[in-house]
């Protein structure tokens, strides 16, 4: 691991503070070996990837009349196997990687003012984790009215792709701009306005206007709000909620600590989720609804010192594809929950959903029933976690019944930020008919801290 402490001294060097300032370094790196199946052409081929993850942040570097902050965060990769892995749209063959993340952050007035610059991915308001290059400036007003706008052009994988259907990005185009004013009452209400808008060589792909609500009149109760309105839905969708891209609302009552309920409601339009020329529309063209709640109950609720919780709720779920009407179905889901201590938890959940006959191409009813077991240990330096979850099918999926899937970790604490680490996983699924897949980790995980002030 010497190049590590290597890479990571020369970037302390490089951002090492000047006289009288403080700075701190996180380095972050993991080594990855695995070896997988994966599926193209018609036929399965063996895989052995070759990772390295790397990200490195510095923060409290001083500057005139604030702090900077840089970020890095990069990968690439190699496949080991023949014939090497399919790695997308622009398949450049055995050798692989991207940059993530990479900016500049400045912070003045006490973190009220913050200006970014680079790659970066910004959630403000309605801009669904949108990643992009370019700037985005933050600001808060006697912590009562914040203001948060970013522009830039959003990103594609390994460079390429740019403004094509072919961009893993949600966000396809040449310029994204958007932001969310917000202002806040007595700490018990928070309202907020944003915008979201794209364009790809002057055509529009995203024109989303939104408003987002919280409340919270009493610390038993709060409740959440927030709706999503398309400018460019009139031209496909008509009816009532027809330009609504998504609308949620959720009633939450933490009345006790070992006791919550809560009450939801979801709808959504998925194609209004994607660019206007993605090719995907063609496949979301529906609206989903649910409405529904659920409990939160721990028994030391009834001052038993038993560390287990229960959770189970219930949703009715709306379906409504193009043609075919509205059509309704079930979902019911529950779990428990045991954490004898913060270094073991024990779990298994369930659940059980019905789709309408309407809303399949069988013209029957489908659903499938769930369960998962999980479990986790930590101590003596290992830890340790196993999981097992299946589904059964109420009409078989390309000929099977049910999906079965096991995964099991290890990992070993080596001290100095060093850690190793070994997955596997296997089973069978309406897509393969049996696999198995491992893999190897290293993994570096180290601060580097001055505080050094000369006179």
């Amino acid at each position: 691991m010497r190049h590590r402490l290597v890479i990571a001294l020369v970037a302390a060097a490089f951002l090492a503070p000047a006289a009288g300032r403080a700075s701190e370094l996180d380095v972050y790196s993991n080594t990855q070996l695995n070896a997988s199946q994966q599926w193209r052409n018609g036929q399965t081929y063996s895989t052995v990837p070759l990772y390295e993850f790397l990200s490195l942040s510095a923060r409290d570097v001083r500057i005139p009349g604030g702090d900077l902050q840089l970020v890095v965060d990069v990968w690439g990769g190699v496949d080991l196997a023949t014939p090497p892995w399919w790695n997308g749209y622009d398949n450049t063959g055995a050798w692989s990687g991207d940059l993530n993340l990479a900016f500049l952050q400045g912070s003045w007035l006490g973190g009220d003012l913050k200006v970014r610059l680079g790659r970066m991915s910004v959630g403000y308001g309605n801009a669904r984790m949108l990643q992009l290059d370019g700037g985005s400036l933050s600001a808060r007003i006697d912590n009562m009215v914040t203001l948060d706008v970013y522009a830039g052009v959003p990103t594609t994988q390994r460079f390429t792709a740019y403004g094509s259907v072919f961009s893993s990005n949600p966000t396809i185009g040449d310029l994204a701009v958007g932001g969310r004013i917000g202002v806040a009452f007595d700490r018990w209400v928070n309202l907020g306005f944003s915008g979201a808008f794209a364009w790809d060589s002057g055509n529009a792909t995203r024109e989303d206007l939104a408003v987002d609500l919280k409340v919270a009149p009493a610390s038993w109760v709060y409740v959440l709000g927030y709706m999503d309105w398309s400018l460019f839905a009139p031209n496909y969708f008509t009816g009532f909620g027809g330009q609504v891209a998504e609308a949620t609302a959720n009633a939450i009552f933490p009345v006790m600590p070992h006791l919550q309920f809560t009450a939801d409601y979801s709808y959504t339009i998925p194609a209004l989720m994607l660019p206007y020329n993605s090719i995907l529309w063609v496949f979301s063209d529906s609206t989903h609804q649910y409405l529904g709640g659920s409990v939160r109950l721990g028994l030391e609720a009834f001052h038993l010192k038993v560390p287990i919780d229960f959770d189970v709720g219930y949703r009715r779920t709306f379906e409504n594809d193009v043609g075919s009407g509205t059509t309704a179905g079930n979902k019911l889901f529950g779990s428990v929950r045991w954490t004898p201590s913060t270094a073991a938890t024990v779990g298994v959940e369930g659940s059980w959903l019905e789709v309408p006959s309407g809303y399949t191409w069988t013209g029957t009813n489908s659903g499938y029933g769930s369960a998962r077991a999980f479990g986790s240990l930590k101590g003596y330096g290992l830890t340790g976690t196993l999981d097992f979850q299946g589904y059964w099918f109420t009409q078989p999926v390309n000929g099977n019944w049910s999906s079965l899937i096991g995964n099991a970790t290890l990992g070993y604490d080596l001290g100095g930020g060093l850690s190793v680490v070994g997955a596997v996983s296997g089973g069978e699924t309406p897509y393969y008919k049996n696999y198995f897949s491992g893999l190897v980790k290293i993994v570096y995980n180290q601060s580097y801290r001055s505080r050094e002030v000369y006179q």
